[in-house]
């Protein structure tokens, strides 16, 4: 595909592995020597299906696939291909030394393929995937994925695991193999996608839209019923409040004005505290979602001067932001939890934003994490969300994080509702231009309160990561749907 030199290095590096056979795929004539047949692929559809072209050619046991852009040395293959030689495996993908991860950047696109290892219950294959090189296969494995398919890498992965292939991931490599220069395939600025990646987020969006709604993973109890009546105006709301409004009268943000959103479930121990904070804000109004609970949650917050609004029923994750904010009257709306409290100090940056024209102020929670995308599948979500809506800067800023907040002018046209998704919200409000940014980094990692029979599984997903892969997998499935 490129310069011959390299190609040449590659061929000889491959050589002393005494293979059957080599075979090149190339737009072009090659002479590349003896043992080394070249397959002539004038037009093939997508970076990926000269894979597909090269095995229709191959007649060993064992196919090794391998990149034109590194050289690997012989240990290095040796020691890779050494599970499916000796029957221990029949697919074995490429991953990153666990030794050196560390020292290695993990590359972000990377976060696609941890996720869906853990759609498919492959958790232990972390970042591996039939997407990248080195990777092999047996000639039974090829079978049962298909030649066709090759062209198609995602969609390979996908049914090599479902087929219930012996697939393993090995390291390989050391970090200071010899690599080529292709700016024109990998190249790219720090805020920019690579053809390579817009290639692999093509591959995966195709993926996640064949599968069941949210790919068939829990919702969270979410009550969708209510938030598609919700609205300002609904009188069948039970809304409840203490004080006229507005509760705050403010010159901070001038001339405009702050609602603070605040779902709650049995947060006694916590809301005025919460309270306290924001009224440091001076907010106009403080609508405290009160729903399922059983404690003293609503009364405590009455008591501090805070609208509350009551259902006796849980409503599920995240549809409290919904209910309040078409129930908010404010310029600006300010997300919080009723289990975590942040500083007025902390949380002043996410209003002001607003006032100053953005329209989504997202929390940077990037400087408390050590590995973002390599071991973490709620990581791996928020990264990979936003590389799809070409937003590589917002690295892992998500709205499922917060605090975060909103600007009505901005959002409110296109409807409450879509917040009890915060994933499939954030997707919307990028395609439809608004302005989306990181403003400020508060730690709400350590200060949430752990939840054991949401946090804990003794198998499979716990059902807070359940949930938070089902709800990026529907963002996921929106954006395909958009193509």
């Amino acid at each position: 595909m490129y310069g011959t030199d390299h190609l040449l290095k590659l061929i000889a590096a491959c050589k002393q592995l005494a293979p059957l056979e080599i075979i090149v795929i190339s737009k072009r004539t090659l002479e590349l020597g003896s043992g080394v047949r070249v397959v002539f692929a004038e037009a093939v559809e997508n970076l990926f299906a000269w894979r597909r072209e090269a095995a229709k050619h191959a007649r060993g046991s064992v196919l090794l696939f391998l990149g034109e852009e590194q050289i690997d040395s012989l240990s290095g293959l040796q020691r890779f291909l050494f599970p499916i030689l000796y029957g221990n495996a029949q697919v074995v993908l490429s991953q990153h030394d666990p030794r050196n991860r560390r020292m290695t950047k993990q590359r972000p696109i990377h976060s696609f393929s941890l996720l869906v290892n853990n759609l498919f219950g492959r958790s232990d294959l972390r970042e591996a995937s039939l997407l990248d090189t080195p990777h092999a296969m047996t000639r039974e494995a090829l079978s049962k994925i298909g030649v066709e398919l090759l062209a198609q890498p995602a969609q390979a992965h996908k049914r090599a695991v479902v087929s219930g292939l012996s697939i393993i991931a090995q390291a390989i490599g050391t970090g200071t193999e010899e690599r080529m220069f292709l700016p024109q395939l990998h190249g790219s600025l720090l805020k920019e996608l690579s053809l390579y990646e817009k290639l692999v987020i093509a591959e995966q969006l195709d993926l996640v839209s064949r599968l069941p709604f949210r790919g068939g993973l829990s919702d969270g109890g979410r009550r969708r019923d209510i938030t598609e009546n919700a609205s300002g105006k609904n009188s069948g709301m039970p809304v409840t409040q203490v004080g006229k409004w507005p509760l705050r009268q403010t010159t901070l943000y001038s001339g405009k004005t702050v609602s603070v959103i605040i779902p709650a479930l049995n947060e006694a121990a916590t809301i005025q505290q919460v309270i306290r904070e924001v009224l440091r804000l001076e907010p106009v109004e403080i609508i405290v979602v009160v729903n399922g609970s059983v404690d003293q949650t609503a009364r405590l917050a009455r008591e501090c001067g805070a609208t509350t609004v009551e259902f006796p029923y849980a409503l599920g994750v995240d549809t409290g932001r919904a209910i309040g904010a078409s129930l908010s009257k404010g310029d600006i709306l300010l997300f919080v939890d009723a289990d975590t409290i942040m500083t007025a100090h902390d949380l002043y940056p996410f209003v002001l934003a607003c006032e100053c024209g953005v329209d989504v102020a997202l929390n940077d929670v990037s400087a408390f994490l050590s590995q973002p995308c390599a071991d973490n599948v709620f990581v791996a979500c928020r990264q990979a969300l936003n590389l799809a809506l070409n937003r590589k800067d917002l690295g892992i800023g998500s709205m499922v994080t917060v605090p975060f907040a909103l600007r009505r002018e901005a959002v409110a046209p296109l409807g409450w509702d879509i917040l009890l998704c915060p994933p499939k919200a954030q997707a919307v409000y990028a395609q439809a231009g608004v302005k989306m940014e990181l403003v400020h980094q508060v730690n709400s990692f350590t200060s949430n309160r752990l939840r054991p029979e949401k946090h804990f599984a003794s198998s499979g997903m716990p059902p807070a990561v359940e949930q938070i892969a089902g709800d990026h997998v529907e963002a996921l499935q929106f954006l395909a749907k958009g193509r």
